[in-house]
């Protein structure tokens, strides 16, 4: 009975910890700040709202350059819309990944973020766009490749 009892609290601590409704509420309101930062075009503030693993996948100048594609084919964010979820912990971390179906002043986009931690701990850990209007075209390729040769001499 003793043992029981602090492996049940132990339990329900743990079970508090991952709630899906819960997860999911903290990164809506993530999405919406991050989204706005978006729109401003203040990709400093987006990286800095990121957690280390953003930050050891990619330098601040990357998500400037990123962020600057993304807005120069599809635009600014008209609206948003949730499609998915998911919530794990795994290795001692707690993870939520929302996707998102965007609508921008171009045209569609997927967007996809991963947040690691829970409440005010959760950091974005990744973000991903995925959009038709972001292929490369062969007049991009081409450019990209005359851009490197003429950089290398």
């Amino acid at each position: 009975m003793t043992f029981r009892m602090p492996l049940a609290l132990a339990a329900a601590l743990l079970l508090a910890a991952c709630n899906p409704g819960a997860q999911v509420a903290d990164a809506k309101v993530e999405i919406e700040a991050l989204q706005a930062l978006y729109n401003k075009g203040d990709a400093k503030a987006f990286y800095d709202a990121g957690g280390d693993t953003l930050h050891k996948a990619a330098p601040r100048e990357q998500l400037e350059e990123i962020m600057a594609l993304i807005d120069a084919r599809l635009g600014k964010i008209r609206s948003s819309k949730q499609t998915g979820f998911n919530t794990a912990f795994k290795n001692g971390a707690t993870l939520t990944t929302i996707t998102m179906q965007t609508s921008f002043e171009r045209g569609e986009g997927m967007e996809t973020y991963l947040f690691e931690g829970s409440g005010k701990d959760m950091k974005l850990a990744g973000w991903n766009v995925n959009s038709p209007l972001l292929n490369l075209s062969p007049e991009d390729v081409k450019k990209l490749t005359e851009d490197k040769g003429k950089a290398a001499r």
